[in-house]
């Protein structure tokens, strides 16, 4: 289908998703301003019922600013890893714009490289009924030749860590069918909209 942006995406959508093929950038660590809702569903569905993506396999494209090296690359890190923690399973390793890339053999990455190759990829695992949890790619996968420039580190951050950095006191729709929580999400949204007030 179509590319569709992040906040655009209908979560819901996940349950018939068979490949999911992520493009992201970090700001200070934290999703774009097109990408908060997203990134506010998959970490609650992580959070609250690991495995529920199970079905569906993924990749990421990451974009980054060698000037905000404390958080370079951050949101694609950690975008990925929430996938998988999710129960997703990686077909292609995560690519990140200018840094190496062991599947492509690039010591700088670029998207035309990385999309090439990810294409395969999707083909070659969509050949399978199942999804074989034993070829997996790593999270690390990317580095396996060559360390990243800048560093391997991802900002992590908490769903009130989110919603104050974004200043989003309701999450639209609510939180989707993966999400397990009762009450307590609509009172930390309500909570964190009092402290701002």
């Amino acid at each position: 289908s179509d590319p569709i942006e992040g906040d655009q995406f209908d979560f819901e959508a996940l349950g018939d998703t068979d490949y999911l093929i992520v493009s992201t950038s970090s700001c200070l660590g934290f999703p774009p301003s097109n990408f908060i809702d997203f990134s506010h569903q998959l970490k609650l569905a992580a959070a609250t019922n690991p495995g529920c993506l199970d079905h569906m396999r993924h990749t990421v494209w990451g974009n980054g600013d060698e000037r905000w090296r404390a958080t370079y690359m951050s949101m694609p890190r950690y975008v990925d890893r929430l996938l998988e923690e999710c129960g997703s399973t990686r077909f292609y390793a995560r690519g990140e714009s200018g840094e190496p890339h062991a599947p492509t053999g690039a010591d700088g990455c670029s998207v035309e490289e990385w999309t090439t190759g990810a294409w395969e990829a999707m083909l070659e695992s969509g050949r399978e009924d199942k999804i074989n949890r034993a070829l997996a790619v790593s999270w690390d996968a990317l580095w396996d030749y060559q360390s990243s420039r800048i560093h391997h580190d991802v900002t992590e951050w908490g769903l009130q860590d989110l919603v104050r950095q974004s200043r989003r006191y309701v999450l639209p729709g609510g939180p989707s069918s993966f999400a397990a929580v009762g009450s307590e999400h609509g009172k930390m949204m309500a909570n964190l909209r009092a402290e701002e007030e």
